[in-house]
């Protein structure tokens, strides 16, 4: 009769607790369910809208999708708690002491953190530039919170932090069309100036990459030598083969007509 009496009154203890809790429990599932469903939909519906405005960089869709998402997640977990009645505020409180201290912990991290999102929202520069900061030079590829992926000139993937890129000055050679070139060249006193020049100036009139002549003339004159100084613009996609044929051109029209004093020591 005592074993009877005990399981009847764990049967009401069962019933009671499934009558109070079992509703909740219910509840806070389909809360869960509910949130998690919102946040892949608010995640999927500002990433679309985003990468349908051609103003919007890719990098600011997902990045805004992202804290949507996460946004809508805490909500959710918030309202499942409170479902069981559990003060939420104290859980808040918590929680901001424990990203206090994860904060002063990772302080690096967080800098790159922070310059990331000033990157995306400012944009000083694109996916396809190229830039040049500090000792790493190339093309950027991809612009993340943490870091930035930038492809060097030997074709090496180089990881940059954000907070390297936005905390120093960044050359950015890409965003103009034209760059101007600069060559020295050291002559004897002996070659005339006035002919060494209009040398120079009918070398660059027959190249037709080169756009415009900026200013030619000495430099710098010493005791034996002087330092004749030209400068042009060329379209950026050129610099490179006008900075070869230039210089090959050049020395070539130089080794053909010597100063007047080498030319008198070869006649004798």
């Amino acid at each position: 009769m005592d074993l009877e009496q005990q399981g009847i009154n764990a049967a009401n203890v069962v019933v009671a607790l499934i009558a109070n809790y079992g509703l909740r429990v219910i509840g806070a599932i389909a809360i869960l369910i509910g949130g998690w469903i919102a946040a892949r939909l608010v995640h999927t519906a500002i990433v679309r809208a985003c990468l349908d405005s051609p103003r919007i960089d890719r990098t600011i869709a997902f990045f805004l999708a992202s804290g949507a998402r996460y946004a809508v997640l805490i909500f959710t977990v918030v309202a499942m708690l409170a479902s069981f009645g559990i003060a939420t505020t104290s859980i808040v409180a918590v929680l901001g002491a424990t990203g206090l201290a994860i904060g002063l912990a990772l302080q690096g991290t967080l800098s790159n953190l922070a310059a990331g999102l000033m990157i995306v929202l400012f944009r000083p520069f694109h996916v396809g530039d190229r830039i040049e900061a500090g000792d790493v030079t190339g093309t950027v590829r991809e612009i993340n919170l943490f870091y930035s992926e930038v492809d060097t000139d030997a074709n090496i993937r180089v990881v940059v932090p954000n907070s390297m890129l936005w905390g120093q000055t960044v050359s950015i050679p890409s965003r103009n069309d034209t760059e101007r070139l600069e060559f020295r060249f050291t002559r004897p006193l002996s070659d005339e100036i006035g002919i060494a020049i209009d040398r120079v100036k009918d070398i660059v009139g027959r190249d037709p990459r080169i756009t415009n002549l900026a200013q030619i003339g000495v430099d710098a004159v010493t005791d034996a030598n002087y330092v004749l100084v030209v400068r042009f613009w060329v379209a950026r996609a050129d610099v490179t083969n006008v900075l070869f044929d230039f210089n090959r051109t050049i020395k070539e029209e130089f080794q053909r007509h010597p100063p007047v004093a080498e030319q008198a020591r070869a006649a004798d």
